[in-house]
């Protein structure tokens, strides 16, 4: 009983410091300077469960291993999701279905990136990506160079040792600054 509750409380630990570099990720500041998120409440919602959604996709290749953790991490951000709606004055009745809302929408994320991923389909995941952020509003939104971003931190984290992701650390390439991709001729 005991070395389950440690094991509990451990896997806990590294889910929070998990979601704690996942969060910080998704505040480098050339997403919105330079990629055109919109640096609000919904866009930085976006981009966390953006990479999320790959963490959580690089946890799930790793089997029955990775389930604890990515329940853990899915819990931690839960939490994070309850705290924020608390913060911003949401009644506490309609915290837990915001909540659920928040839930609901990072499982969309997860299956539409995933599917792209899936497919090494960069057209697609853009799409995926400019359909899930459109509500944004966000005309200057460069998809293409988010869905490139993303394309590369899979790869990169497909490429970690099993030990690393299990241990709650994965390497995010760092978004390039500077010009933005050339878009095709249609």
């Amino acid at each position: 009983m005991r070395a389950w509750l440690n094991d509990r409380r451990e896997r806990r630990q590294t889910a929070r410091s998990f979601y704690g570099s996942i969060v910080a990720q998704a505040r480098v500041p050339t997403f919105y300077a330079e990629w055109g998120v919109p640096d609000t409440l919904q866009g930085r919602f976006e981009l966390v469960a953006l990479h999320l959604a790959v963490a959580l996709r690089r946890l799930a290749a790793e089997g029955p291993k990775g389930r604890p953790l990515a329940q853990a991490l899915t819990e931690a951000f839960a939490t994070d999701m309850d705290d924020a709606m608390r913060e911003l004055t949401f009644g506490d009745l309609a915290v837990p279905r915001e909540v659920r809302r928040a839930a609901a929408a990072l499982y969309d994320r997860h299956r539409a990136y995933g599917e792209a991923l899936d497919r090494a389909d960069m057209a697609k995941l853009a799409a995926a990506i400019g359909a899930q952020m459109a509500y944004l509003g966000a005309a200057g939104l460069d998809t293409e160079r988010l869905a490139h971003y993303v394309r590369g931190a899979a790869a990169a984290h497909e490429a970690q040792p099993a030990a690393e992701v299990l241990a709650g650390r994965l390497a995010w390439p760092q978004p390039a600054p500077g010009q933005r991709i050339a878009r095709r001729p249609e």
